[in-house]
């Protein structure tokens, strides 16, 4: 008896044993809307470890000890799969909802937008393409509550006017920075604007993922990825600047410039490699004296998915080469489209880049590595031999970064280090300068029921030549989901942002005008707080519609900005005068800002559209603390430097924005509709409104009087699509060919007529 016992629990045991070792193959295909679809992740159902990924055809097959895994990709809702002894087709459908979109740039990973503990917004690629910018920047420019000036871009006025100095806002094409090593500005025109997938715009200060430039946030491109079908796009645009509608503005009143651009974009896999291609030609003649711009770019994008080993490995590469001409100030009110003493500078522009990178998974962690080699050569003639403003830089970016995630804890922890380096050469910046970077961030995040938490800080540590300078910051956020549709957030962010090596060392002159250096510069933070709540709704399962308020307040202390005085020696003919870069003392900056976002489908016609406002209010702390002293011994402060003082308000921004855009398609047409409407710059440098300046680039008074700073701008399109593949747009800016000014001695752009024919080649 006891023997028969025995026997049966050894029995038992060895059955215990074997069905515990048993596993499960997974074989079959990843497709959505008969697409394949690379890089899908397959996840234990048990440990939600990734286990798998599918492969540049959209294959899979692997062994799991699970009978059921999670399949789960970006933008697509989550599959659960039951093994099946045959070969498996996983037909993923993609999430529709405006709260559910996929967003990766708060926490750089993916997750839904409603979950956000910040502002975040979204620019789909129909809007780009159905716009035929030849520049990014004109799209972004299209987003309530962003501008950018002068290539410049500001979130909520958190920059004003500061020509050639570094920027606040970072930009990141595919999770690396896009902005020059010397001056620390955005490179609109090396973006490919033929390949985007979507534009991620984070409100406020992002410095703890994102570093220095981060201070008043985010602007995250993101480019198409090769699915396993060839796609191929050619798009072709032409068109005209009009006149003005003061004639004698024009500086070539017998003619209408001219705009053309060509751009290709082409996808698809090769064996297994997937390829990216893209293409830009650029011929604009531009509407203000030499301020044209031309230009060759390509880019070419390698990719390998090594689905056995959960490893991704690729490089992107881009080069540029052009010329093009710069406007700083007019000749006049009345010329205003000429340029200062009628002088051109050329520039001609050779850019380079090689990204390699490595992302992949081990188990329930993420690794990436993302490195970048940039090389820019400017030969710039002036037209004065006695002033060389040719410069050229290079920097070596490199961060890696590891993600940790319990999907079932909902617990998530980002980390990542980072190095960047610059080295630039040129006269404009006294000879050779060298900068670094050093910096090292770590980010959590947990959810509690309704509740999701985030936490963060970074370090950052910077030397330009021999000047050191390191310095924590820190962020966190609330989100609470308080019905199906309603999120309530919080988010307390810092930011941090080191001189630019332009800011310390550039001296330049354009006209009666000069650009002083500041090797004094001392860096600049700030803080963002900010409250908000996402609604959406859901009506008759065919429109979405999805609000966003929220209340923001912003401070900086050591805020640089550009500022007029007497700067150089007191001799003739400029007497010293002209713009530097200082620190200027806290400012706070708060308001409010709401929008909504809609999407339906109605009877064969569908609507997509948003309407935005934003209320700015800026404030400058110590009106009257001395925050320089120019060579003739005079102590600067906000309110001797500005003219307007009523409320302190900062220099060069609107306190009101209000912008929309709408696209209407019904069966083989398309209609869209965008305006613009600003409230009047209420304050500038007194210098514009003072002699000497006043004397040399006369008109500004006279413009501010007319308040040409406060404007309306309507801009339309028409699309015809006779066949699927062939689309023809025709498309109208600033309809009403209103005068308007962007900043002080700059009028911006007439009408302008253009029209574009894409022709897409979809295999898919």
């Amino acid at each position: 008896m006891k023997l028969r016992l025995f026997i049966q629990a050894i029995v038992l045991i060895m059955t215990l044993k074997g069905f515990a070792q048993t596993e499960w193959t997974f074989r079959g295909k990843v497709l959505s809307n008969g697409q394949e679809l690379v890089g899908v992740q397959f996840e234990d159902d048990r440990t939600r470890k990734v286990i798998a990924l599918s492969d540049e055809d959209g294959l899979f097959s692997f062994v799991s000890k699970s009978q059921v895994v999670i399949v789960t990709y970006l933008g697509y809702k989550d599959f659960r799969l039951v093994h099946q002894s045959n070969t498996i087709t996983v037909e993923l459908q993609e999430e529709e909802s405006l709260l559910k979109a996929v967003v990766v740039s708060e926490n750089r990973r993916s997750s839904k937008l409603s979950n956000t503990t910040v502002s975040l917004e979204i620019i789909k690629p129909k809007l780009i393409a159905n716009t035929s910018p030849t520049n990014i920047e004109e799209s972004i420019s299209r987003i309530n509550g962003v501008q950018v000036v002068d290539n410049q871009p500001t979130i909520r006025s958190g920059s004003g006017w500061s020509y050639g100095a570094g920027s606040r806002v970072q930009v990141l094409v595919n999770d690396i920075p896009l902005l020059s090593g010397d001056a620390g500005q955005p490179l609109w025109s090396f973006v490919p604007t033929e390949g985007i997938e979507s534009i991620e715009i984070i409100k406020g200060a992002s410095s703890v993922l994102y570093g220095s430039s981060a201070l008043n946030g985010v602007i995250n491109i993101k480019t198409k990825s090769p699915g396993s079908q060839p796609f191929t796009e050619f798009t072709l645009s032409h068109g005209i600047y009009n006149k003005p509608p003061r004639e004698f503005l024009g500086y070539n009143p017998n003619k209408n410039n001219y705009v053309s651009n060509l751009t290709g974009y082409h996808s698809a896999n090769y064996k297994g490699v997937g390829i990216t291609f893209g293409l830009n030609a650029l011929l604009d003649n531009g509407y203000k004296m030499s301020d044209f711009d031309n230009r060759l770019r390509s880019n070419l994008g390698i990719r390998k998915v090594i689905a056995s080993k959960n490893l991704v490995i690729g490089i992107n590469t881009s080069v540029q080469s052009g010329n093009s001409g710069s406007f700083l100030l007019w000749e006049s009110f009345d010329k205003a489209y000429t340029a200062l003493d009628s002088g051109i500078t050329e520039t001609n522009t050779f850019r380079f880049n090689v990204d390699p990178y490595v992302k992949w998974n081990i188990g329930k962690f993420d690794h990436s590595l993302n490195t970048r080699f940039l090389s820019i050569n400017n030969e710039v003639d002036n037209g004065d031999p006695l002033n060389n403003q040719s410069n050229k830089s290079s920097l070596i970016y490199s961060e890696y970064r590891s993600h940790f995630g319990l999907t079932k804890n909902r617990f998530d922890a980002t980390g990542g280090l980072v190095f960047i380096s610059t080295f630039t050469s040129s006269p404009l910046f006294k000879g050779n300068q060298q900068a670094s970077n050093y910096a090292a961030y770590l980010q959590l995040e947990k959810g509690w029921r309704r509740f999701s938490f985030t936490g963060g800080t970074r370090f950052e540590l910077f030397q330009l030549n021999q000047k050191k300078e390191g310095r924590p910051v820190f962020r966190a956020g609330l989100n609470y989901k308080a019905a199906d549709f309603t999120f309530l957030r919080a988010s307390y962010g810092e930011g941090y942002r080191f001189p630019s090596i332009a800011e310390s060392y550039i001296t330049t002159t354009v006209g009666p005008v000069s650009i002083y250096p500041n090797a004094d510069l001392q860096s600049e933070t700030g803080t963002n707080v900010e409250f908000g709540v996402k609604q959406g709704l859901r009506i008759k399962k065919n429109t979405d519609i999805l609000i966003d308020v929220s209340l923001f307040k912003m401070e900086y202390n050591n805020m640089m900005e550009f500022t007029f005085g007497q700067w150089g020696p007191i001799v003739p003919p400029l007497f010293g005068v002209g713009f530097k870069t200082i620190n200027t003392g806290r400012a706070e900056i708060k308001g409010f800002e709401s929008s909504i976002s809609a999407e339906t489908k109605l009877k064969g016609v569908e609507i997509q559209g948003f309407i935005g406002y934003t209320y700015s209010k800026s404030e400058a702390l110590n009106p009257f603390k001395t925050i320089a002293v120019d060579n003739s011994g005079r102590e600067l402060n906000y309110s001797n430097t500005s003219s307007n003082t009523e409320d302190n308000i900062l220099k060069y921004r609107p306190i009101h924005s209000l912008k929309s855009d709408v696209i209407i398609d019904f069966k083989k047409l398309t209609f869209g509709l965008g305006f613009t409407l600003q409230s009047k710059i209420e304050n500038i440098d007194t210098a514009f409104i003072s002699p000497p300046i006043s004397f040399f680039v006369p008109g500004v008074e006279s413009a501010n009087n007319q308040e040409l700073s406060a404007f309306l701008l309507i801009n339309a399109r028409i699309g015809y699509s006779p066949t699927k593949r062939l689309n023809l747009n025709f498309i109208v800016s600033n309809i009403s060919n209103s005068e308007y000014m962007i900043r002080p001695a700059d009028l911006g752009s007439p009408r302008s007529l253009r029209f574009q024919v894409t022709y897409t080649l979809d295999k898919s």
